[in-house]
């Protein structure tokens, strides 16, 4: 029923005008150093989670802090203005941060970091509250973190043991990344696959985000054809197939397989991929990859540009639905970003219209 949606689409709508503008973004990238950042970014919405920060840390540390704390509340807040279908619906969104937070403690304990090296960029808003992520951030070791998990009964520990090693070697963290993703977006495309048109459009979101991920790997590989040989000795295939989330996006993950067999480098690769929907967005990041800045990042940013911008339609044309909530969180979780990615370049003092064009407008 799209009366479900009536208060908590009506709130979103009022928070969205206050989310951070170009200007704001302008007026940030003017400062001079991180003080003057901090400063500045304290004049701002984000004025109490600045104050709180500083209280414990400074520099980029203080502002990562700031923006995780201030992040992490607006999506609890979002998730608390709805109830019914809306609140499941969120509550499948909000579990890309448990596969966000369970990816950063895995690379945390393969590179043997401390727990206070990797809780920084934990988001606790899924199933998995902070006390939970904390505990499995403490853990000595990769094996371990899956035993907790599995001690827990949580979705994901089935899909990580089923590529553990039984004995001898540490688990092999792409395997272990590969298998999370794979088991996180075959369980919410189930989840929606049946349903209304809400589930309908968030089946086409994770479609997206499927479709994105499975073309950045199109990409690094492309890039890089010396892995290839690597490649094929430790999954015994001559293609890219093991290395590609299934059930694939809009996508084939067939024609994306030929695509990269067939490819004789980046170009040919875009030439391949123009007469698909993100054809135009990688052909513009195509163009900035030429002059040699940014290098294969820019197409990622393309790609995250050109769904955020779907995501803006969406919210237009669907106002009684899923989209409203949907469009909000994209455009804050981008917010955030934005923020993290200024923060870093007025701290090394890069170039400054070079940061502003890795920025995502919404």
């Amino acid at each position: 029923m799209t009366g479900e949606y009536d208060y908590g689409n009506a709130r979103l709508r009022a928070k969205r005008s206050r989310l951070l503008k170009e200007a704001d973004y302008t007026t940030l990238l003017a400062k001079n150093n991180i003080e003057e950042f901090i400063t500045g970014l304290a004049e701002t919405p984000y004025k109490e989670d600045v104050e709180l920060a500083l209280t414990r840390l400074s520099g980029v540390r203080c502002v990562f802090e700031a923006v995780r704390v201030n992040l992490t509340r607006t999506l609890r807040q979002v998730h608390g203005f709805f109830e019914g279908e809306p609140r499941r619906l969120i509550e499948l969104l909000f579990r890309r941060w448990d596969r966000h937070n369970l990816l950063a403690i895995l690379r945390g304990q393969s590179q043997e970091a401390a727990p206070e090296q990797v809780l920084p960029a934990l988001i606790p808003v899924g199933q998995l509250d902070e006390v939970s992520l904390r505990e499995l951030a403490r853990q000595p070791g990769l094996r371990a973190v899956i035993e907790l998990m599995t001690i827990w009964q949580l979705p994901y520990a089935r899909a990580l043991r089923q590529v553990e090693p039984r004995s001898g070697t540490l688990p092999d963290l792409d395997q272990l990344e590969l298998a999370l993703n794979r088991f996180h977006f075959a369980s919410l495309r189930e989840a929606v696959s049946q349903g209304n048109g809400n589930k309908a459009i968030l089946l086409e979101h994770l479609q997206t985000e499927v479709d994105r991920l499975n073309l950045m790997t199109c990409l690094r590989l492309t890039h890089q054809p010396e892995l290839m040989p690597l490649i094929q000795q430790r999954y015994n295939t001559a293609g890219i197939q093991p290395l590609l989330i299934e059930p694939g996006g809009r996508l084939s993950t067939q024609r994306l397989v030929e695509l990269v067999s067939q490819a004789g480098g980046l170009e040919s690769l875009m030439r391949g991929l123009k007469d698909t929907r993100y054809g135009p967005a990688l052909e513009t990041a195509w163009q900035r990859y030429q002059t040699g800045t940014g290098g294969l990042s820019v197409f990622e940013r393309g790609l995250e540009r050109w769904h955020i911008q779907r995501l803006a339609q969406l919210f237009i044309s669907q106002p009684l639905s899923i989209a409203i909530p949907l469009g909000y969180i994209a455009w804050k979780e981008t917010e955030a970003a934005n923020l993290r990615l200024i923060a870093q370049g007025v701290a090394l003092g890069l170039n400054r219209e070079e940061v502003r064009a890795e920025l995502i407008l919404g």
